[in-house]
């Protein structure tokens, strides 16, 4: 099936993300009930944030570990989006980390009309990331 930009433009839930070695192995990224949305615009925008299933809240006079933490359990960017066959490409130009600013990151989309499947190989060439959504 041909993806057209309206298949994806709206609101998604996280459902499970993983990634998959090359030996087929399942290990879970944000643990087995991570939280999550990803938005697209029909102009052409996206925001994407995921958080750990068991994410802590920070206290009143929370330490520098207790920030540490919350940073490293969520993730958040934004930009511009691009559909080209089935893949979606975004252009990061804010983010929780400020080194994905001015990057681009390509997702290959299983679409299942209520479900959206993204997979990607990681850096090492050999890792599968799997990031399942499903619209809300």
């Amino acid at each position: 099936m041909e993806m057209k930009p309206d298949n994806i433009v709206g609101v998604w839930t996280l459902v499970e993300t993983y990634i998959v070695d090359d030996g087929g192995n399942k290990t879970p990224t944000l643990g087995e009930n991570p939280k999550g949305r990803i938005i697209y615009t029909p102009d052409g925008y996206m925001v994407a944030m995921t958080e750990i299933d068991d994410r802590k809240p920070l206290s009143d006079n929370a330490s520098d570990s207790e920030k540490a933490a919350a940073f490293d359990n969520f993730m958040t960017y934004s930009g511009k989006w691009t559909l080209k066959d089935n893949i979606v490409t975004h252009e990061i130009d804010t983010g929780s980390n400020p080194i994905w600013v001015g990057t681009k990151r390509d997702r290959t989309i299983d679409y299942l009309g209520d479900r959206m499947i993204f997979t990607g190989k990681l850096e090492d060439g050999l890792t599968t990331a799997i990031i399942i959504w499903r619209r809300s």
